[in-house]
């Protein structure tokens, strides 16, 4: 086995930076989550809990474009005679490829091009290879951005890799060991994850794999009983789940759910596989007979089947992600817990373990064209011979007696919060977690700062924020540097009150600061409101902040006045506050804002070649330009006969032009 650093050459780009704007927590931090009755007892558990949006401390990466470039990337390859696996470290340490030499064959989608789109919990996301997420519900923080990773030996000579970061929005340690040993034909990969809390703290795990999709593309795992999607609203409103058994779901009649081409729109499902299973798996099958398999111990016990639907809008997701003609793919996916929007317990100062191994799935059987149910014990059977519970089991309890081996030498590092955190609990006098993982503290620069405001130090003043550090433990410390400090540490101690909940202490601080017309302190009051949902006072701050600042320091304030002023319906003031940016300053994700004015004013020349562009970063579940193109058929319908235009008129039935089609959720007419 060889473990080396190497490169990846590719078409693509890389991220331009972070906004530096804080992105608050919902109020509430449970998600209401509905559905049909069908649910079972234990199915209710954890559901919805912890699942609405968190981000901080973690800013926005919404700074990116579609060039295709020549860019060089960072990878970590392990290999042997059988596999060759190829990791990012810069992007959350996401396996790229997972090449069989035996069958001489991709196990894994890889993307042909690096493209990020606005799929992730912090935005920036990008298809293909296997991920990684840990903490918070979605693509986690880590997504596109650098982990840990480090070279370790074991005792019996066994050099392996190691990954991993700690998570400072929920105070978890992720560590991801992966052992690819001589003679093994499976990668595999040993989790621990740690809680770095005394009190027992929600935890979220999903393993992420993309496999290509064909016509003939079959999913299996280990039981027919699966919590099923309830029929999206038109917008991409997820309104809850049900159970039932595969292949078919009630609201979907006709259609076999473990052939992921013949489902019409976008569509998840998770195989309840019990917590008595020894190991749990999923594999993904092509008419060939040959395919991927994935297999684990407990308690990574869900498995889940994702898709983007054979509707339009769906194909075209897979080619916005990718290159035309070449994104279709699934996702193969495996969790902790029932569904995603529920979340499992860590208990305090507890640790979860557990392993996954990954590798070519093949026979003689294709078991296509039994009934699912029918072909499930020769695939169960098959996967057993390929890869026998008993060895996944024994692989666990060897990696277990390694997991805290210290490394020998670190490949690539990660985020400075780890480092952070070890400091502040050194000065607190508590008792340092994780001891075999090496987390540097920050010898210069920004995060030196945060080091030094434990001994009493104000933050320096800074044009734009320092990166933020929002866990209420370091509040103290805020609050005294702040007593001698100035408006940044202010600002600091601000945004973390208002993250955990003391409101009214923050409005205070960044009122005070409003008071010396601070446009960031004004910024973060609009965002405050406008989570409120108190979008006329919302507007006034973010209109306060845009005019002190004028887009001079960063491109956020003008696009979060915009958006204020869409939200109250002043048409008129967006368009003229966008024609006023400089063309060689305008934003992607201001031209999208202008363009819902322009379709009220009857700016028909900028949405006719607004309608010919393709934007960077359209969100997930949004529908981009539809909206806007619908509208502006009526409107120029109403037009053309000489009446008054009236939303009515809207006909959703017109076959919107490819290009503009996100619609997830809508099959094609």
């Amino acid at each position: 086995m060889k473990l080396y650093k190497g490169t990846l050459e590719i078409k693509g780009s890389t991220l331009k930076g972070e906004n530096p704007q804080p992105r608050f927590r919902s109020k509430m931090a449970n998600m209401h989550c509905t559905e049909d009755g069908t649910l079972r007892p234990e199915e209710h558990i954890g559901y919805g809990v912890a699942c609405n949006e968190k981000t901080l401390p973690y800013r926005m990466q919404d700074r990116y474009d579609r060039a295709e470039d020549d860019i060089t990337l960072e990878t970590i390859v392990m290999e042997n005679d059988y596999l060759k696996a190829v990791f990012l470290p810069g992007y959350g340490g996401k396996l790229w490829s997972l090449y069989s030499k035996d069958e001489e064959r991709e196990l894994l989608f890889v993307n042909p091009v690096f493209r990020f789109a606005n799929l992730a919990n912090r935005n920036a996301w990008m298809s293909g290879g296997i991920e990684w997420n840990l903490g918070h519900m979605g693509h986690h923080a880590f997504t596109s951005t650098d982990v840990f990773c480090a070279k370790v030996v074991a005792p019996d000579g066994e050099e392996f890799l190691r990954m991993y970061e700690y998570e400072a929005t929920h105070a978890q340690i992720m560590q991801m060991d992966f052992h690819l040993p001589d003679g093994e034909k499976q990668l595999s990969m040993h989790v621990r994850i740690q809680n770095a809390r005394d009190t027992d703290a929600p935890v979220y795990w999903w393993t992420n794999v993309a496999v290509p999709l064909t016509e003939n593309t079959r999913v299996f795992s280990g039981t027919p009983e699966i919590i099923f999607q309830l029929t999206p609203e038109e917008a991409g409103h997820i309104p809850g789940f049900g159970h039932c058994s595969m292949p078919e779901q009630p609201n979907i009649p006709g259609v076999d759910l473990s052939y992921p081409w013949r489902i019409p729109h976008s569509l998840e499902y998770f195989f309840q596989n019990k917590k008595t299973d020894v190991s749990p798996w999923e594999v993904s099958i092509e008419k060939n007979c040959k395919g991927f398999m994935e297999r684990s111990t407990q308690p990574l016990r869900t498995r889940k089947m994702f898709c983007w639907g054979s509707n339009t809008g769906g194909h075209h997701w897979c080619d916005y992600l990718s290159r035309e003609g070449c994104g279709d793919y699934i996702e193969i996916q495996a969790g902790l817990a029932p569904t995603q929007t529920h979340t499992d317990v860590l208990p305090a100062n507890g640790t979860i373990m557990f392993t996954q191994m990954f590798g070519a799935y093949s026979t003689d059987e294709s078991g296509q064209n039994l009934e699912w149910n029918e072909a499930l014990p020769s695939v169960a059977s098959r996967v057993e011979e390929l890869l026998p519970a008993a060895k996944v089991q024994q692989a666990n309890m060897e990696y277990t007696l390694k997991s805290t081996l210290k490394a020998q030498e670190i490949l690539h590092t990660g985020s400075w919060y780890g480092g952070l955190e070890m400091a502040r609990r050194e000065k607190a006098g508590e008792m340092p977690v994780a001891c075999h993982l090496h987390f540097p503290r920050p010898e210069n620069g920004e995060y030196k700062e945060w080091l030094d405001l434990l001994d009493g130090s104000a933050l320096p003043e800074t044009q734009i924020p320092h990166p933020y550090v929002t866990d209420e433990k370091w509040l103290p410390y805020l609050a005294n540097a702040a007593q001698n400090g100035n408006d940044e540490t202010a600002f600091q101690y601000a945004v973390s009150l208002a993250e955990n909940g003391r409101c009214k202490e923050a409005e205070k601080i960044f009122e005070d600061l409003i008071a010396k017309k601070n446009p960031w302190a004004a910024h973060a009051m609009g965002l405050l409101h406008k989570r409120d949902k108190k979008h006329e006072k919302a507007s006034e701050f973010f209109m306060m902040a845009y005019d002190w600042e004028k887009d001079t320091l960063d491109q956020s304030f003008a696009e979060g006045a915009l958006q204020s002023l869409l939200s109250v319906k002043n048409y008129e003031k967006a368009w003229e506050l966008y024609a006023e940016i400089p063309d060689n300053k305008k934003t992607e994700a201001e031209e999208l804002l202008a363009a819902e004015a322009a379709v009220k004013l009857g700016k028909d020349a900028f949405l006719e070649e607004a309608y010919t562009k393709v934007y960077a970063a359209i969100r997930e579940g949004a529908v981009g330009l539809s909206d806007v193109w619908y509208e502006h058929q009526a409107r120029k319908a109403a037009k053309a006969k000489r009446v008054e235009f009236t939303p009515d008129m809207i006909v959703r039935t017109l076959k919107l032009p490819r290009n503009l089609n996100f619609l997830m959720f809508v099959d094609d007419i």
